[in-house]
């Protein structure tokens, strides 16, 4: 996440410490978002995306968030911050509105056509409205946030089913074998790491699977090889 939150400080919460943090631990590349575009200020919070993605283009990927309160400005935005450099969306139910309010389909419809990642808050009771959405939309891949965070059977389910879903695993607490419930439930393509940057060290994070008892190979599709088919980069 880039900004500042309205509950809590966030230190070194702007696009030089998402940097710093991930050339710390060896990460060379990281998704962000702002969090001004997942509770308010979306256009701001595009803004702070926008200038890091031009400032760091080969470290910062980032993800467009919009504003579901008006749904006339939700095309436009997602343009906007096409043209200025993000290359996916970010949708999260904090706003209120569950993914399937027609306020939010012109976001599905652009991700979509783009044929982009679209990663989603999920804490396990979303997934019941999702599943429609994802079967609907089949050419964007959906990104399952917090995997295993709340009804984590529901989470396997939907990946197991539907080729165009991918779980991600970043989650406050580490629950002792969540990690490699998930690669045997799911199977090792379709889990990929994520940090919740700022809100979490990424080194906790990232220790949950370098300390997970999970094959080698199975870490690098974690933690790199999904990735770079999900943000379709190459080496």
């Amino acid at each position: 996440h880039l900004g500042q939150h309205n509950f809590f400080l966030i230190l070194d919460r702007g696009a030089e410490g998402v940097v710093r943090a991930q050339d710390e631990i060896g990460i060379d590349m990281t998704a962000v978002s702002s969090i001004e575009g997942t509770i308010a200020g979306w256009s701001r919070g595009n803004d702070l995306v926008i200038d890091a993605t031009q400032r760091f283009p080969d470290k910062i990927f980032g993800y467009i968030t919009v504003n579901a309160h008006d749904p006339q400005s939700v095309l436009p935005e997602c343009e906007r911050c096409w043209e200025g450099g993000c290359r996916g969306l970010k949708l999260h139910t904090g706003q209120g509105p569950n993914y399937d309010d027609p306020a939010l389909e012109p976001a599905l419809k652009f991700a979509n056509e783009k044929a982009c990642p679209l990663l989603c808050h999920v804490w396990g009771l979303e997934l019941d409205h999702m599943e429609p959405l994802i079967e609907k939309y089949t050419d964007c891949t959906w990104i399952l946030a917090h995997a295993g965070s709340n009804e984590k059977e529901r989470y396997i389910e939907v990946v197991t089913k539907y080729p165009n879903t991918i779980l991600e695993t970043c989650y406050s607490v580490a629950p002792k074998g969540l990690m490699e419930w998930l690669v045997q439930e799911a199977g090792d393509e379709n889990v990929m790491w994520g940090s919740d940057l700022n809100f979490m060290g990424s080194p906790q994070q990232i220790g949950r699977v370098l300390f997970a008892d999970l094959s080698e190979e199975s870490k690098k599709k974690l933690l790199c090889d999904n990735a770079k088919r999900v943000f379709k980069l190459e080496d």
